[in-house]
């Protein structure tokens, strides 16, 4: 028979258990701020995707190169798995007014460092600062990693280790005129990086900005899509996960956010076991690809395989300027050559072949093209409809939509 002093006890863990489980559910459901990074001039098709059902998230608001909103544990896990363009998602922990780097150190040495992490794990700090009297980003960084460490050898008697690259805690320092915003890298990796491609190819589009060219035209995936000088695939590639629904952080496995405390398993196993739910067996309308340069090909080849999405995309290796598609597209998308790795009489034939191609096979459909190069353009012989602004590295790119009209109908000789 138990005693009463045996009996309190495991009635108190109980509780204690039960209190626990009550804290960690209404942590989940709480409100909490997000911000999400991406290329600037996509910040309106990022806040589209939070707006959607999919994610839900509440107080979009887009700033510059990316977007702030809320929403409870769930959004931010939805966020993760379903955005397209957004390359991290960063989950604000603290703020507050700091003047100096001595008011920047006594608050973070406020912060409980080990309720985020234990002190065998690792993390990592990165900071910008602008207009404040902290005025070095990689000195604020330092800041708060000395905070971090001194709080851990006092309270622990030991502090974790830094990992660049592949911190459990990576976080994000925002410092704008003294207003100090400490946020935690809940994506780590950058979501670009779907996980159907070994490595970035030389050349090859960035996965979110050619998601973001996508969500761009409105394609809602029932109509043919072609992309006439596909490279490595990425355009055709994203296009059929779009066409199919498919949520692009499916085939990543881990996050730094399932190494938190705070991690709640059973919330993120739902948002996934949705998100896998609603994707459909295959794109409803043709995908088509082309280039003249068969080492891309393979490459397009080999990433769509990886993506799952091979066998529903139509390849072609031809020259634009010989190529037909099996089927009419109602939808254009490219990112033909515009750099320097080509002469400049090269470059002027290949987007002269792209123009006469898309009034030749492409007639009463839209194309949207992107180019680095505002002088090369105008070789297409085409009017465009609107040009969006982009950033893309060092390089301040266009989305140009052109809409391509039939082709005119020989007029009627009378007899």
């Amino acid at each position: 028979m138990r005693s009463g002093s045996t009996r309190a006890r495991i009635r108190g863990k109980v509780l204690a258990g039960k209190r626990r489980r009550r804290y960690k559910a209404a942590m989940s459901n709480a409100s909490v701020n997000y911000f999400v990074t991406c290329a600037k001039g996509l910040e309106e098709v990022v806040a589209d995707e939070l707006r959607a059902p999919a994610i839900g998230a509440e107080s979009i608001e887009p700033g510059s190169s990316g977007v702030y909103f809320s929403g409870d544990r769930a959004t931010g896990y939805r966020a993760n798995l379903w955005l397209r363009c957004g390359v991290r998602v960063l989950q604000e922990h603290a703020r507050a007014t700091v003047i100096g780097s001595e008011e920047l150190y006594e608050w973070a040495r406020g912060i409980d460092w080990p309720a985020l992490m234990k002190v065998e794990q690792t993390f990592s700090v990165d900071a910008r600062v602008w207009d404040s009297a902290v005025t070095h980003s990689k000195y604020a960084a330092l800041t708060i990693k000395d905070a971090l460490c001194d709080t851990f050898r006092d309270k622990k008697g030991a502090r974790p280790d830094v990992n660049v690259h592949h911190a459990d805690l990576p976080l994000f320092l925002y410092l704008h005129r003294d207003v100090a915003v400490l946020y935690r890298d809940m994506s780590g990796t950058t979501l670009h990086k779907r996980g159907y491609r070994d490595a970035l190819h030389k050349s090859s589009l960035n996965e979110c900005v050619a998601a973001g060219m996508l969500l761009m035209s409105g394609w809602d995936g029932t109509t043919p899509l072609l992309d006439p000088m596909c490279g490595s695939g990425t355009l055709v590639i994203e296009a059929a996960w779009l066409a199919m629904r498919r949520a692009p952080g499916l085939l990543r496995d881990v996050f730094p956010l399932m190494r938190w405390p705070d991690f709640d398993k059973k919330a993120w196993k739902e948002v996934r076991a949705a998100a896998e739910a609603v994707a459909l067996q295959e794109p409803p309308a043709l995908l088509m690809a082309n280039d003249i340069h068969g080492g891309a090909l393979s490459l397009a080849k080999k990433d769509a395989r990886s993506a799952g999405v091979e066998r529903f995309i139509r390849f072609s290796n031809k020259d634009v300027a010989h190529y037909t598609p099996p089927e009419k597209p109602k939808l254009v998308v490219s990112n033909p050559p515009w750099g320097e790795r080509l002469q400049p009489a090269d470059l002027e034939a290949d987007w002269k072949a792209l123009g006469r191609f898309l009034k030749g096979h492409c007639g009463d459909a839209d194309a949207w093209i992107l180019s680095g190069n505002a002088e090369i353009t105008r070789h297409l012989g085409l009017k465009s409809e609107r040009k969006y602004p982009i950033r893309i590295g060092p390089v301040d790119a266009r989305v140009i939509h052109y809409r391509i009209l039939p082709p005119r109908k020989a007029p009627e000789v009378s007899s």
